[in-house]
């Protein structure tokens, strides 16, 4: 049976009693694709956005890409250091956007590999880099590989949305969402932007 924004939904509806209120105040959401963008460009912006808000990473993903065209570089993970600081990006994502770059050039067939992986020993292998966490990795296994069936429970976000359930009743058990946690994920993270608006 093909997964569908529908069957998706009345699937989390059918495991998580109570958060139907919450997904019929939300847009449907597409089921996950694959991403078309080389690993190479993908994985330094998750690592920008990390614990920023979407108006402060994409500036520094701006600045960061401007300056990789304005050197002639393919990809922001090929900056020098200095430049990836001067676009605003930490010392801490910069070294870790390096190791990126590094294990692209030594181990190309690794990072070919990722695609191939179950989302356990994706995330296991991408945490091998250095300064790149478990977040990161899942991110990179949602949006970028497509994995349906992920949950970040380090998520700061998610940990937020399912208090503030718990306090209305709702009580969200991530493991009975199987095998949608993303979606799971991606609908909670939707309901705090609903409620920012």
């Amino acid at each position: 049976m093909q997964t569908t924004a529908q069957s998706i939904k009345q699937h989390l509806i059918d495991t998580q009693p109570g958060f139907d209120l919450v997904l019929l105040q939300l847009p449907e959401r597409a089921p996950l694709k694959l991403s078309n963008t080389p690993v190479i460009d993908a994985l330094p912006r998750i690592i920008i956005r990390q614990m920023l808000s979407l108006k402060a990473s994409a500036t520094i993903i701006e600045r960061a890409e401007q300056a990789a065209k304005s050197l002639g570089l393919q990809s922001i993970a090929h900056l020098p250091t200095d430049s990836l600081l001067n676009c605003g990006v930490s010392r801490t994502k910069a070294a870790a956007i390096k190791s990126v770059a590094h294990y692209q050039k030594t181990e190309p067939e690794r990072i070919a590999n990722w695609a191939s992986m179950t989302s356990e020993a994706l995330v296991s292998d991408v945490t091998k880099l250095k300064g790149i966490g478990p977040w990161t990795a899942s991110i990179l296994a949602m949006f970028h590989f497509a994995h349906e069936d992920l949950f970040p429970i380090q998520d700061s976000s998610l940990r937020k949305a399912i208090s503030q359930l718990k306090d209305q009743d709702v009580y969200i058990i991530p493991e009975r969402a199987s095998p949608y946690r993303s979606y799971l994920a991606c609908y909670l993270w939707d309901m705090l932007d609903q409620a920012r608006r």
